[in-house]
């Protein structure tokens, strides 16, 4: 939750006074000594670069503020005025960061996309907002435009150089849950403490990634836009939510008139019989209101060299797709041959998956829908188990690949026994198995909840073939477990799977809040120029990131993190996987060379 900014104070008084009132609160501590004299260092080391991070006008003066108030700080607590040494040291120091170095994670941009026969230039933004005195009435009507003339009194834009950092999590050795460690070097080895010797020393360099937001200037007049939105792959809560905030800043934040819905996802574009839906505020004012996907939604139809040939004659140049991974990866893909062609198409994504597998954001929409309705089969299936004599409730919930929705359900409802997802292997049978717990559960308390993740137990109901996106099919695990367990022991089982009741349910508050944020983001990503990018949250903070970025793999439930060790103490599980003693030597050792390999998603090679 840390977020950097390249503007600097622009007067030399608050930047004194920001100094003086750390001087005041540490009384002359050497901290603030370190604080400020690193403050003065980093100014004058940039100023000598010539970096972007500063102005050239405020920088002089910032930096001249900041030695000021260190220098009068060490006169007055008698320090001398020989600070070389320290110079240099804290030159050095591993959290500097300035936009365009090697931790900033690049984007790619329509200037240099762009094969026009005129180079593209920045334009004045039309984007406003009433509350924010940027606008003005304009030929008697509704619509508002940006007031030049206020514009110097109110922070409503974004600065191109904001940035948040990408992991807001340093870990000190790879004994914390969930951390990814770089090989010690002998160096390191000698230095460690005793307790610490068996383990990875972690060096954490932070990553940072484009602050999301509305700028001031846009490579797009809103008279010569054609947006289009697109929705692929399965259902999810929050679909039309995004939808409706898309068409809203569209039209009501920059003036664009013409929005195309593609109809019935990426086929929509070429195949015969499908005709665009004509968007507009009006349109899509009621959308929120109900579930699914107002334009359609299907998997596959992913012809790239098509969809691109039907997006330049339409005339298109803002694509908006709202999609998982496998939408991202059809977006990332339309973006590349759109920028191998050289057109002015801006691609941008908005992961959409209830499952929350997407890589690197906090969440995903509809996820925190799903969990609460996963709640009432949960409590259903309580009720019935209760009730019964030696009753087993189960409930199946979505998740192909991560566990999240089960996990997190498990955690919300206090009532569940027994979790299963797909990224923790279990026995069914045997003396370790999910059975024999379930039988104790039942001689103890007389009843047991189960929750089972779709995608969890595949070697048990293995199928083979894949879907329209190229998914592999799954076996249907829940009514496969629920004969085991009936064939077992003697009791009474009760099977509710609410699959299609949470995915085509209206979003809940926090979802539809979010939805409208990443709708809105979206379309000032756009704007800006950038293409082939997605949108979501890190770190609480809404930010642009590459899409190869964040499709690079699932991201699943570990095992060996917080979250699941939290589920377990919530419901009490032990582990259903019966090792032999060899399996256990190996995979200790396995786990041992794991210890020492940075994961590159999330650790930058050392420099």
């Amino acid at each position: 939750m840390i977020a950097a900014r390249t503007t600097t104070t622009t007067t030399t008084k608050s930047s004194a006074t920001f100094s003086r009132l750390s001087i005041s609160k540490g009384c002359g501590t050497n901290n603030d000594r370190y604080r400020n004299r690193l403050a003065a260092t980093r100014c004058r080391n940039r100023r000598r670069r010539g970096s972007s991070f500063f102005s050239s006008s405020s920088s002089g003066r910032t930096f001249r503020a900041v030695a000021a108030a260190a220098k009068e700080e060490e006169e007055e607590e008698g320090v001398d005025d020989d600070d070389d040494d320290d110079d240099a040291y804290y030159a050095q120091e591993k959290y500097d960061w300035e936009v365009g170095g090697p931790n900033d994670v690049p984007i790619p941009h329509l200037m240099n996309i762009y094969k026009g026969d005129k180079p593209l230039e920045p334009l004045q933004t039309s984007f406003c907002a009433p509350h924010s005195k940027t606008c003005l009435p304009r030929n008697n009507t509704t619509r508002r435009y940006f007031s030049t003339d206020k514009k110097s009194n109110v922070r409503f834009f974004v600065d191109p150089g904001d940035r948040v950092v990408l992991h807001s999590l340093a870990f000190a050795t790879s004994l914390s849950p969930d951390s990814t460690c770089e090989a010690p070097t002998e160096a390191d080895e000698s230095t460690q403490p005793s307790y610490m010797k068996s383990s990875a020393i972690c060096r954490f360099t932070p990553q940072w990634v484009i602050r999301a937001g509305p700028r001031e200037k846009v490579y797009f007049a809103p008279e010569e836009v054609h947006a289009a939105i697109v929705t692929c792959g399965g259902l999810c809560p929050g679909i039309n939510d995004v939808i409706r905030s898309i068409v809203g800043t569209l039209e009501e934040g920059y003036g664009v008139s013409k929005i195309s819905g593609i109809r019935y996802g990426f086929s929509g574009f070429w195949e015969d019989g499908f005709e665009n839906m004509e968007l507009s505020k009006k349109v899509v004012k009621k959308a929120h209101k109900q579930g699914g996907s107002i334009l359609g939604t299907a998997r596959g139809g992913g012809d790239v060299d098509k969809i691109v040939d039907s997006i330049l004659r339409q005339g298109i140049n803002m694509l908006f797709v709202i999609g998982g991974n496998g939408s991202h990866a059809g977006a990332n893909a339309i973006s590349a041959e759109c920028a191998r062609r050289g057109s002015l198409v801006s691609v941008v994504g908005v992961p959409k998956t209830i499952d929350n597998d997407i890589l690197l954001l906090d969440k995903t929409f509809g996820f925190d829908t799903a969990v609460e309705e996963a709640q009432k089969a949960i409590q259903a299936a309580t009720i019935e188990a209760q009730s019964a004599l030696r009753g087993v409730g189960v409930v199946k919930l979505m998740g192909r690949q991560s566990g999240f929705i089960s996990m997190y359900a498990t955690l919300a409802s206090g009532d569940v026994d027994i979790c299963l997802i797909p990224e923790v292997d279990f026995d069914v049978h045997g003396k370790n198995g999910v059975i024999e717990h379930v039988k104790d559960l039942l001689d103890e308390q007389g009843h047991c909840i189960l929750v089972i993740a779709e995608g969890a137990g595949q070697e048990f109901v293995k199928v083979s073939g894949t879907d329209a996106g190229g998914n592999p099919l799954l076996g249907d695990i829940g009514p496969w477990l629920c004969k085991e367990i009936k064939k077992s022991t003697k009791c009474d089982v009760k099977y509710i799977d609410p699959t299609y009741m949470v995915r085509g349910c209206v979003a809940n508050a926090h979802d539809a809040i979010m939805c409208n944020v990443l709708g809105q983001n979206a379309v000032h990503g756009a704007f800006a120029g950038f293409t082939g990018i997605s949108i979501g949250y890190v770190n609480t903070h809404c930010v642009f990131l590459p899409i190869p970025m964040i499709i690079e793999k699932e991201r699943l439930v570990d095992p060996k993190g917080r979250m699941w060790h939290r589920m377990l103490t919530s419901t009490g599980q032990p582990d259903f996987k019966e090792y032999e003693e060899e399996e256990e030597q190996e995979e200790d050792k396995e786990d041992e060379t794991e210890l020492n390999i940075p994961d590159k998603e999330i650790f930058e090679p050392m420099r």
